[in-house]
């Protein structure tokens, strides 16, 4: 209750109780409700002032982020699509035709030897590269 006065032991808020007294006699409960008032009003009105900094920065982003979509979104006049898609054609057929892709040499593999047909070494046996087992 009292973090804003850590330090503050039995003797000091004894010292507060009595120099408030003095200073406020029989009015002290209603100078303590008026007090509590106050700070209630003071931080309701400090939330209230950051709830619409935060809603003014909301909006300003959101102004921002709709002129970025018209700004993004701007398209040409569509008052006449035959005019548009001519346009769209004859830019079309005025550009060059893109470059075929350049041939490329395929890759074949050596002929057989001796008319002897390719096979893989699994197919060959023991006697290409391996002593006959006896």
């Amino acid at each position: 209750m009292f973090a804003f006065l850590p330090t503050l032991g039995t003797s000091e808020m004894f010292i507060l109780l009595v120099l408030g007294l003095l200073l406020f006699g029989r009015n002290l409960p209603d100078v303590g409700r008026q007090i509590g008032r106050t700070v209630a009003q003071l931080r309701r009105g400090l939330q209230d002032f950051k709830d619409q900094m935060e809603r003014d920065a909301d909006v300003r982003e959101l102004k921002q982020t709709v002129s970025e979509l018209k700004r993004a979104a701007q398209l040409p006049d569509l008052a006449s699509p035959t005019r548009l898609l001519r346009d769209l054609t004859d830019e079309a057929l005025s550009s060059p035709p893109p470059a075929p892709p350049p041939a490329q040499a395929l890759e074949l593999p050596p002929p057989p030897q001796n008319g002897a047909t390719p096979t893989s070494s699994a197919e060959r046996g023991p006697e290409s590269g391996s002593a006959p087992a006896s």
